[in-house]
């Protein structure tokens, strides 16, 4: 290995030991294919598509992801791959560094945050409730529509994950802003994984993922065609 390649692989696993977070696993940002771009309107959708992106933590770039195994890989009628946004270890705050990415296609942006505020931050529920409410927020201000997705359950902290999501859902549903549940299939009544769902009680693993892509194919069709 050359030198300035070593040092430079070191000092990027000496900023992971650093971080001290849980979500380790590495941020894609991937855009949709030269193909695809190229048949774009001037809306900025493909012809008889809707561009969707995803901005998040790992939930949504975990290896099996609910949105690896549904809008990227094109598996969700009607919706095009747009901006892949998807930041390991950031809270709803954090995020915010990056909706300017995120819309930079418009169309919609699947926004999935709070296990950060929750994990990592020790934030209350409602605290963390808000910090997803505004950076929904700022995905509209931004000029793309938004749509809502569900915090996955926790081992350790199911009510609270059980609490932040009534409390997304409900703030949705009164600001008219698209609710897709992705989560409801793995959580037990506590809020934890159901058995066999997750490794490591925070992500998903394989089935786990199935299952939540499984919801997203399901819903999503039916919410984007009616935005």
């Amino acid at each position: 290995m050359k030198p300035l390649l070593a040092l430079a692989v070191l000092a990027v696993l000496a900023s992971c030991s650093a971080s001290g977070t849980h979500d380790a696993a590495p941020s894609p940002s991937a855009t949709a294919s030269p193909s695809q771009s190229a048949s774009l309107h001037s809306s900025g959708h493909p012809s008889g598509l809707t561009r969707v992106s995803v901005l998040g933590d790992s939930h949504s770039s975990w290896p099996g992801s609910w949105f690896e195994r549904s809008v990227a890989d094109g598996s969700v009628p009607g919706a095009a791959l747009g901006v892949f946004s998807s930041h390991p270890g950031r809270t709803s705050i954090a995020l915010q560094a990056w909706v300017a990415e995120a819309t930079a296609q418009g169309g919609v942006v699947l926004v999935q945050a709070g296990t950060n505020d929750l994990l990592l931050d020790g934030a209350p529920p409602a605290r963390a409730a808000q910090g997803v409410e505004q950076l929904v927020g700022a995905v509209s201000a931004h000029g793309a529509e938004s749509v809502l997705v569900s915090v996955p359950p926790s081992a350790t902290l199911g009510t609270a994950t059980n609490q932040l999501n009534a409390l997304l859902k409900a703030w949705a549903a009164a600001h008219g802003v698209p609710w897709l549940d992705v989560t409801s299939a793995v959580t037990a009544a506590d809020g934890t994984w159901r058995p066999g769902l997750s490794d490591d009680g925070i992500h998903a693993n394989a089935s786990g993922g199935a299952l939540m892509a499984e919801a997203a194919r399901g819903q999503l069709p039916r919410l984007l065609a009616a935005m």
